[in-house]
């Protein structure tokens, strides 16, 4: 963990020139063969999502390894063909294309919800499935996507009562201008009214806002309006700026601490240990889990990377959205094996209400709505860059795609203007 902000940017910047070339022979780019089954891993280790995304693309390459070392698939080995799309939203659409035109009808990708909303579309319409990782906002169903990350219920539900409790009730919201953190904010406004809290201000800012001067004017809002904490949903490398320039200014977790529930192992490491300790995040998994079955999984990811080194010369850390990717790639090899088939609704149909044991414990796929049941935590980072688990919910905590405040009346089966049941309806 010994590991310097200056060396892991130019540890990323090397992964992302390394994961542009074929990574050993798994990223085969010929006819598919009918004994091997192609999935498309679409995943930037360019551009400003570098600094997170190589974590899941590393974790897929380390499960396909271990289920063919296995035997594979039913007999079949697992071909994964990887895309990077460098954090270009456009480029997500384009290679979906190609991909589906080339036969490929299985997606293990995409971060944030922008890349989600380029990509699905493509999946819908070529009736392919893909495999979400990331906590996202919520508001959308659909028979093309397994959700394996975070809804909002998942986060903020938990967090929000636990910060008014423990850091006071006036809340100052700053997040990036695209769709996640604007709605986060907006379900984390009823969870601060319902606590018995204010927002004392609110704030966006550009996702191509990635220098520390970018954030002077914002932080002096901050330190004038005087709230007893941040909810920060400022992504990636705005996120680093952000945590610099907030800890250049003497704002600290003993002062003014924050909330971020962007802030991983990774952001972490990147951002600045000295800048970011202290702060919280809310997460479903940590790399500290105290639990035997995640303790081999983190040795394992460790030594993979060790490994494979030269492709990914990333620090050897796990983090929530790559074990989400994971667990989805569990999800798709048990949906494959009951069903003995890799058709989308067929593996749609195996997951409705499978349970899996992953790294973070027992998750259940909710058979309504192909979210998944999770296990909320909430974490502070230390002094090593990890997280120290502070609080957790007692049992799985079934998401809610729709939020009752924000869209009243709407559930996955009669929502308003968005992906239901594989097509987009309006209001």
């Amino acid at each position: 963990m010994s590991i310097t902000r200056r060396r892991f940017i130019r540890n990323s910047s090397v992964a992302g020139l390394a994961l542009a070339m074929p990574f050993s022979v798994c990223f085969a780019r010929s006819a598919p063969s009918s004994d091997e089954i192609r999935i498309a891993l679409m995943l930037s280790s360019a551009g400003f999502m570098g600094i997170a995304e190589p974590y899941p693309i590393a974790v897929l390459l380390m499960a396909i390894e271990e289920v063919n070392n296995k035997g594979g698939i039913n007999g079949k080995k697992v071909v994964p063909v990887f895309r990077d799309p460098a954090s270009n939203w456009g480029n997500y659409a384009r290679q979906a294309k190609a991909l589906v035109q080339s036969g490929v009808s299985i997606f293990h990708s995409c971060y944030t919800s922008a890349s989600r909303e380029a990509l699905l579309p493509i999946i819908q319409k070529a009736n392919s499935l893909l495999f979400y990782p990331a906590y996202y906002e919520g508001r959308e169903c659909t028979a093309n996507m397994i959700m394996t990350g975070s809804c909002p219920n998942q986060q903020v539900d938990n967090s929000v009562p636990w910060m008014i409790e423990h850091s006071g009730p006036n809340v100052y919201l700053l997040g990036s201008n695209y769709i996640y953190p604007r709605i986060i904010n907006k379900v984390a406004k009823f969870a601060i009214s319902a606590s018995g809290g204010k927002v004392a201000g609110e704030k966006y800012v550009d996702l191509n806002v990635t220098t520390t001067a970018g954030y002077t004017d914002i932080i002096k809002d901050i330190k004038a309006k005087k709230p007893d904490w941040v909810l920060s949903n400022v992504v990636a490398a705005s996120g680093d700026a952000f945590m610099r320039e907030y800890a250049k200014q003497g704002l600290n977790s003993s002062n003014m601490p924050i909330l971020s529930y962007s802030m991983t192992e990774p952001e972490v490491l990147s951002a600045g240990i000295e800048n970011c300790a202290g702060h919280y995040t809310s997460f479903t998994y940590f790399q500290t889990v105290d639990t035997a079955g995640n303790k081999a999984f983190v040795a394992r990811f460790k030594n993979f990377l060790e490994k494979h080194k030269k492709q990914f010369p990333i620090p050897a850390v796990t983090s929530g959205v790559m074990q989400a990717a994971y667990s989805g790639f569990l999800m798709f090899v048990k949906a494959a094996q009951i069903s003995k088939s890799v058709e989308p609704a067929a593996l749609v149909n195996a997951c409705k209400g499978m349970e899996v044991n992953v790294p973070e414990g027992k998750v259940r796929v909710n058979g309504n709505n192909l979210h998944t049941a999770l296990r909320p935590r909430i974490g502070r980072v230390n002094e090593s860059g990890l997280f120290d688990i502070l609080d957790e919910s007692a049992s799985l905590v079934e998401p809610v795609v729709f939020n009752p405040l924000i869209d009243p009346g709407k559930t996955c089966e009669n929502g308003g203007e968005y992906h239901i049941k594989g097509k987009r309806v309006s209001t």
